[in-house]
């Protein structure tokens, strides 16, 4: 349900709503609300109305909207006037699972008092050039919100560019008014179409590493999840699993279970637990987070995007990038008189290296066989006893990056003498 501006004809937004259509909604833009003197609150009762009117047409075996409407997922929006009237109706309203609207004006009762209210994802789009309802004033708003919400600002973006053509009393923007409808079609759409369709697949443009692609789209936002680190790294040998601990908090008002999901991962990953349980507002749960770097890996490092998805409104995810490289750490002997030169493959982490020396073939990186730490390979190894037959060494290398440790293979020196008298 669509509410439009002060004195401004439904008409006048027909662009932006057949484009939402087109997505597969019915979209209804109410004339009610064009009076001098509106009533805010009456107009924003018009909205709910216009949503009972789906749902008895829906129920009606003689109505062409019979069994078509999907009754669970009500959207609204608006512009201006009619984006106050649509927070007033969504706080109000039970029904409606997701609110986006253009320019919210402040009414009365306030529009601003009533996000207070609102439980549902928001995502409120202002103009930084609008001369009619400062984006600060949208902006206010959706800072009183509850999470998760957003507040979208428009480069160049205006008032009246919210509209198919100007009126009396238009203001003007920097930003044309084809590229601004364009950007708020898209935006309005992928919204909509993550809470209402639903379709998993947006939640990259809106709440993922896509949404800040478009320079002219500056996005604020509170999903109303904690995930911490946002970032994190690991070396893993290859062959090998690394495991990474992950803190997710719901820093929402609703109590809610988190679902964990991986994307953009070559190399398996998975999660323990994969579902959290219901987590009160504010309450963390810790979640482990284990990838695998396969023996042969097609390449040396590998990124997973690691979501947290919330399951009281089934999209709304906050992420974490966690980035692990794989070491074939092999170690190579080269013996030379009386030394022996060992190397071995490092990588790009920031790893030390323990050299462990022993004359039993079964050695284990403990302090008693420590011989050196160091920053890289190679290492010159001068032990007494080298090029004697009567004693044999044997080497491993155990590298420590950050919080992970992985232990080279195994390898032996050997000495030979020819024994007197053999033919």
């Amino acid at each position: 349900s669509f509410a439009h501006g002060y004195l401004t004809d439904p008409n006048s937004y027909r662009s932006t709503l057949e484009h939402l259509a087109t997505w597969g909604y019915f979209v209804m833009a109410t004339r009610s609300g064009l009076d001098l003197f509106p009533s805010h609150a009456a107009y924003a009762d018009d909205l709910s109305t216009t949503l009972t009117y789906l749902e008895q047409q829906n129920a009606s075996p003689g109505s062409w909207l019979y069994q078509q409407v999907d009754t669970a997922h009500f959207g609204l929006s608006g512009h201006s006037m009619g984006g106050g009237a649509s927070i007033l109706a969504t706080a109000a309203d039970p029904r409606v699972k997701a609110l986006a609207n253009l320019a919210a004006a402040e009414t009365n009762p306030s529009a601003a008092a009533a996000m207070a209210s609102v439980l549902v994802p928001a995502r409120l789009i202002a103009g930084d050039e609008d001369s009619i309802v400062p984006s600060s004033t949208t902006r206010a708003m959706a800072l009183n919100a509850n999470p998760p919400w957003q507040f979208v600002l428009l480069d160049g973006g205006w008032h009246c560019g919210f509209v198919d053509s100007s009126g009396l009393g238009c203001d003007s923007g920097t930003l044309p008014r084809s590229q601004q409808l364009t950007l708020t079609r898209r935006l309005l759409a992928e919204f909509f179409g993550l809470y209402l369709q639903p379709d998993q697949a947006l939640w990259r443009p809106v709440w993922g590493p896509e949404r800040d692609a478009d320079p002219l789209v500056g996005i604020e936002l509170d999903p109303g999840i904690g995930i911490s680190p946002s970032t994190a790294t690991g070396t893993a040998l290859a062959g090998t699993a690394i495991t990474y601990t992950l803190a997710i908090t719901n820093t929402s008002p609703l109590a809610t279970g988190m679902a964990l999901l991986a994307e953009d991962n070559a190399w398996p990953a998975s999660f323990v637990p994969a579902q959290t349980a219901v987590l009160s507002p504010g309450q963390p749960a810790q979640v482990v987070v284990e990838v695998a770097a396969p023996a042969a890996a097609g390449s040396a490092a590998d990124l997973v995007l690691a979501s947290a998805r919330r399951d009281v409104d089934g999209g709304t995810r906050t992420y974490a990038t966690i980035t692990t490289e794989s070491i074939p750490l092999s170690l190579d002997i080269t013996h030379s008189g009386n030394s022996l030169l060992l190397d071995w493959t490092t990588g790009t982490a920031a790893c030390a290296f323990d050299l462990h020396r022993d004359v039993q073939p079964y050695l284990q990186p403990a302090p008693p066989t420590l011989v050196a730490t160091v920053a890289g390979p190679p290492y010159l190894d001068t032990a007494s006893g080298l090029g004697n037959a009567a004693t044999n060494h044997f080497y491993l290398v155990r590298a420590r990056c950050g919080s992970s440790s992985i232990t080279s293979n195994r390898v032996g020196e050997f000495d030979f003498s020819l024994l007197a008298g053999l033919p």
